[in-house]
């Protein structure tokens, strides 16, 4: 084994999921080396007792299963660090996010793995790979309740604004910042990006445009022009991006 390099397990109980990140890793990330790639549990200890790895990517198959918290209890003590991997982004993000976690969205993007593998390099040049399992405290009773949020915070420089996203019309990106646009008229610029509000917002916003998230309660219609847009209730037209019109046919069936 190459020691300049993270030693790295893959744990997901799919085996073309397994082999799909592997490739990719091979692909984006030569400072990683894959010394295993486990189906569940008992596999994942046995590389692990046998390779010592620093950074396992684990997969969290909610609601069907909780093998990855398992194991992670099963490793309390040791030394390591986790990027985790997961489809279920509303409700399983909104928890990494507020624990300041690693993780990756199924299906796997190449810029995204990069940059979490960037974080954990900078982690690793500067502290030791400790896995924080404070971090991981009631994290599996919070990712299993599927519960989509009334309210988020958002930090400012006085103290923290409770939003109801009932009021919550659509949001817009503005740099790395994102404006947030309200029923009564009202804006608010946060810090957040629009990945972020991608990320922890409800299934019912809806990234429309690489500009654009919409709350889709607020939508009364949707045209199919040349120029696709998404007519909110205030009378206000959204533009729609070609690579997002099938995603959001999805959601909206979805809602109904």
């Amino acid at each position: 084994m190459d020691e300049s390099k993270i030693r790295t397990l893959i744990v997901d109980d799919e085996f073309h999921a397994r082999e799909n990140l592997k490739f990719l890793i091979e692909e984006n990330s030569p400072q990683i080396e894959v010394i295993g790639a486990a189906d569940g549990v008992k596999s994942a200890l046995q590389y692990f007792h046998k390779f010592k790895p620093e950074l396992l990517f684990l997969d969290i198959r909610m609601p069907s299963g909780a093998e990855g918290f398992d194991l992670l209890e099963e490793l309390k003590g040791e030394k390591f660090q986790v990027i985790f991997v997961t489809a279920f982004k509303d409700y399983a993000i909104r928890a990494f996010e507020r624990r300041a976690l690693h993780y990756i969205l199924k299906p796997i993007d190449e810029e995204d793995l990069r940059e979490s593998v960037e974080r954990i390099l900078i982690r690793r040049k500067f502290d030791s790979l400790d896995a924080g399992y404070d971090k991981f405290e009631n994290l599996k009773e919070e990712v299993e309740t599927n519960a989509e949020p009334e309210r988020i915070t958002v930090n400012h420089s006085k103290g923290v604004r409770i939003v109801e996203l009932a009021e919550l019309e659509y949001l817009q990106s503005s740099g790395n910042c994102t404006i947030l646009f309200f029923k009564s008229g009202d804006q608010y610029l946060d810090t957040r990006t629009m990945k972020i509000y991608e990320a922890i917002l409800p299934g019912y916003f809806q990234r429309v445009h690489r500009s654009f998230i919409v709350n889709l309660r607020e939508a009364s219609e949707i045209l199919h022009g040349d120029h696709k847009e998404i007519v909110l209730k205030s009378k206000k037209h959204i533009p729609i991006s070609r690579e997002r019109k099938k995603d959001l046919t999805i959601a909206i069936q979805n809602i109904l």
